[in-house]
């Protein structure tokens, strides 16, 4: 199964990101994180296959790049920058 965890503050933009991901094919379990430190835990505990990440995450302007150095420190993961 492909994971993908999509990493949105906005829950509207969050739940379309996801919407679209699990249209494009079937199988694909996606993961919602709303927080700079929720998606870092996520990261760490999980095995995902992408990462769909916002830069500002509520009022933490550079939040995502934290999240991307958290990642790029653990595993390789592939990041789509949406912003």
């Amino acid at each position: 199964m492909v994971r993908v965890a999509v990493i949105e503050d906005d829950v509207p933009t969050s739940n379309q990101i996801k919407g679209w991901i699990e249209s494009a094919r079937s199988g694909i379990r996606v993961d919602q994180w709303y927080t700079r430190d929720d998606a870092t835990s996520a990261v760490d505990r999980e095995r995902y296959d992408l990462v769909v990440l916002d830069i500002e995450l509520g009022r933490e302007r550079h939040a995502g790049v934290a999240v991307i150095n958290a990642i790029n420190q653990r595993r390789k993961i592939p990041v789509l920058v949406v912003s």
